[in-house]
C-alpha cells in the first residue's frame, strides 16, 4: 500500500493542505519549527490511530479551531486491489469521527493498519535511553499493528490493574477475609490477561533478536550484542524505573509454555503481596516488564555512547519494519524525520542501503546538501514555509 493523496484541515499549524504523492522517495524540506514533523505525524495517525508525540488529541487540533480533519487516498501496487479512503475528524475531549471508504465506522481498529507505517525520529533515542515504559510502548505499538486483539487485551489489563492497585491502596496492614476474597478475583484476572501480554511481547522480542544483532554488527563491526527480555519479577525489589539489572538474571533464557508462565506469574504475584502493600501498588506484571540491550556485556542504556544508543534505536526500528512486512503481508510506508542529520556519512549510507527502493519513503530535512552524497532518488519534493506546503523543483 502507499499514500496517494493527503488532505489536512486545521491540523497543528496547517489551516489547509492538499498533497499528491508518488510511490518513490518523497523529500520534505523546511526550517525547524515549520511543520515537517507535523506532516509526518498526520500520516502516522492515519496508520495507527495515535500520535507518536503526544497522548492528547486536543494538541493536534489547530489553535483556535474546533476540529481537525485528515483525509487520505490509499493506493495499492496490485492491480486487483481497489483504492481505499480514510477520513478522520478530531474534536476536543477525545471525540472522533471515522469514515472508511465513505462509510462511518465506530472504532479506530477499523482503519488501523490499512496503511501500515514505521516512523524514525530523533525521539526514538528514548526507546534505548529512557525508562522501561518507552521500551514496553515500542513492543506494544508493533503488536497492535500485527495482532487485531492486542489493543483490547492491553486496555482490559490496564482496567484490571487499576482496580487491583486501588484495592491494595485501601488495605491497611494485613488483608482481611473479605479483602482477600476480592483480591483473589483481581489476581485471577490480572494473571489471565497479563500472561497473554507477556507471552506475546516475549515472542516478538525473540523473533527479531537475530535481526537486531545483524543490524548492530552492520553498523559496529566486532561488537558482541545481546537482547534480553526482563520480567518484572527479575527487576529487583525497587519500583524505581532507573535502576540497572543484574546480568545473571536478564541473560537467563526462559523456556516456558503458556501454563507454565501462568504458574510463575501466579507464584510471583502472591510472593509480592507484602511488597505491594508496602508500596501501595502492584509491583509484578507486564506493566513493569522491560527489555535490555547489552553491547560487549554492558547495558547500553547506562554505558553506551550517544552514537551507539542512536544506532540501537534505528536498528530496533528496522526490525519493526521487517516484522510488519512479514506479518501483515504489506509493504509499510517509511517516515524518516530528520534522522540522517544525526548520523555520520558511513552510517547514513548503511541506513539508506537498508531501506532504499523497498518502501514508499518520506524524508524530512532542513538541509538538502548532505543528502546529495547519498544514493537517494527523490520523486515528489515539497518545501514547507510560513505554515504552507508547496511542490518544489529543487
Amino acid at each position: 500500500m502507499y499514500l496517494k493523496k493527503l488532505e489536512l484541515k486545521n491540523y497543528r499549524n496547517y489551516s489547509h493542505a492538499n498533497l499528491n504523492f508518488d510511490q518513490n522517495t518523497i523529500l520534505i524540506l523546511g526550517n525547524n519549527g515549520n511543520g515537517k514533523t507535523n506532516l509526518l505525524e498526520s500520516i502516522y495517525y492515519l496508520s495507527t490511530g495515535r500520535s507518536h508525540r503526544t497522548y492528547s488529541q486536543d494538541e493536534i487540533i489547530k489553535w483556535g479551531s474546533d476540529y481537525s480533519k485528515v483525509k487520505a487516498l490509499i493506493g495499492s501496487e496490485k492491480d486487483d486491489e481497489t483504492n481505499r479512503f480514510i477520513e478522520i475528524e478530531l474534536r476536543k475531549d477525545n471525540n472522533i469521527k471515522i469514515k472508511v471508504d465513505k462509510i462511518y465506522r465506530r472504532k479506530k481498529s477499523d482503519f488501523i493498519s490499512i496503511l501500515p507505517s514505521v516512523i524514525f525520529s530523533p525521539d526514538d533515542l528514548k526507546i534505548v535511553k529512557s525508562g522501561p515504559v518507552d521500551r514496553r510502548n515500542f513492543l506494544d505499538s508493533i503488536l497492535e499493528k500485527i495482532d487485531g486483539q492486542y489493543y483490547k487485551q492491553r486496555l482490559q489489563y490496564q482496567k484490571i490493574l487499576a482496580q487491583r492497585s486501588s484495592l491494595i491502596k485501601s488495605i491497611n496492614g494485613r488483608v482481611n477475609t473479605a479483602g482477600s476474597s476480592t483480591l483473589e478475583v483481581w489476581d485471577d484476572n490480572i494473571i489471565r490477561y497479563g500472561t497473554d501480554i507477556i507471552k506475546k511481547r516475549h515472542e516478538l522480542l525473540a523473533e527479531f533478536k537475530a535481526e537486531f544483532k545483524d543490524y548492530i554488527s552492520g553498523f559496529f563491526k566486532g561488537v558482541k550484542t545481546e537482547l534480553a527480555y526482563v520480567f518484572s519479577w527479575d527487576r529487583g525489589d525497587s519500583p524505581d524505573d532507573f535502576v540497572d539489572y543484574p546480568d545473571e538474571k536478564i541473560l537467563r533464557e526462559e523456556n516456558f509454555t503458556e501454563n507454565n508462565l501462568k504458574d510463575i506469574f501466579y507464584r510471583k504475584l502472591k510472593e509480592s503481596l507484602k511488597k505491594d502493600l508496602q508500596y501501595k501498588t502492584t509491583t509484578v506484571g507486564p506493566h513493569r516488564d522491560d527489555f535490555v540491550i547489552l553491547l560487549d556485556g554492558k547495558n547500553i542504556r547506562f554505558f553506551g555512547s550517544q552514537g551507539q544508543q542512536r544506532i540501537a534505536s534505528i536498528s530496533l526500528k528496522l526490525c519493526e519494519l521487517d516484522i510488519l512486512k512479514r506479518k501483515i503481508k504489506k509493504d509499510p510506508i517509511l517516515l524518516l524525520d530528520d534522522v540522517f542529520s544525526e548520523l555520520d556519512i558511513e552510517r547514513k549510507k548503511l541506513l539508506v542501503k537498508a531501506v532504499s527502493n523497498k518502501f514508499q519513503t518520506f524524508v524530512t530535512t532542513t538541509n538538502i546538501s548532505y543528502l546529495d552524497k547519498l544514493d537517494l532518488e527523490f520523486g515528489s519534493k515539497f518545501l514547507i514555509k510560513d505554515n504552507k506546503i508547496a511542490v518544489s523543483d529543487l
